[in-house]
């Protein structure tokens, strides 16, 4: 079971902020923060917190001074970063609608790729504009997607069809389940409680792309 003093021995040894932790491992600053106040990590992260101790994803080396024998004091500067390289393509968004998106196919940027993103070389972000996701995702939080893994119940996606000038239109929605004619959806942030739930249609929203973790705006 990792703990709130592995954590800490986490961050001093890798020399790391709160926010750079949650990029490695896909949560939130305030995620992390609560762990460190004492609150357990769910089980998948509890799996992200181990690997990265156990060296999976960085290993300490017994680095030494040139010309003389004693090791380095700060280890940290050993550890191989957990970031890959920049080259996750960040897409931008416009609001088309409530809680709709048009997104551009040309990238405005990259960013560092996150390591459980690994080797998905078609994997990407999204900046998210409108509240409806509020707080999952605010304005400018950068969506990072995996479109490779199936839809999943209880997970994040952002839904998707062609628009007719090379763009796509996409909705950011938690999946509660599907039929075969309906994604059944819900939103966090919507003017009234009724309206938190509803459905889409799957021959007009196609591909639903599972969120996997995100970057703070």
């Amino acid at each position: 079971m990792i703990t709130e003093q592995d954590i800490r021995a986490l961050l001093e040894a890798r020399g790391w902020r709160q926010a750079e932790l949650a990029s490695a491992i896909g949560v939130t600053q305030p995620t992390v923060s609560r762990w460190l106040g004492g609150q357990l990590p769910d089980p998948l992260a509890q799996e992200r917190l181990r690997q990265l101790i156990n060296g999976a994803y960085g290993t300490v080396s017994p680095v030494r001074q040139q010309g003389a024998g004693a090791p380095v004091e700060n280890a940290a500067a050993a550890v191989q970063p957990v970031l890959g390289e920049r080259d996750l393509a960040v897409y931008a968004a416009v609001e088309g609608g409530p809680g709709d998106i048009f997104v551009s196919t040309d990238p405005i940027d990259r960013v560092p790729r996150p390591w459980f993103m690994g080797t998905v070389r078609d994997g990407f972000a999204v900046l998210v504009v409108g509240e409806s996701m509020v707080p999952a995702f605010r304005p400018g939080d950068m969506a990072i997607v995996n479109p490779r893994l199936p839809p999943m119940r209880g997970k994040d996606h952002i839904f998707t069809q062609e628009a007719g000038d090379g763009s796509f239109r996409g909705s950011i929605k938690h999946l509660r389940g599907w039929t075969q004619e309906e994604w059944l959806l819900e939103q966090y942030n919507p003017p009234s409680e009724d309206q938190r739930t509803y459905t889409l249609s799957r021959r007009s929203w196609p591909r639903a792309l599972r969120v996997v973790g995100k970057y703070d705006g």
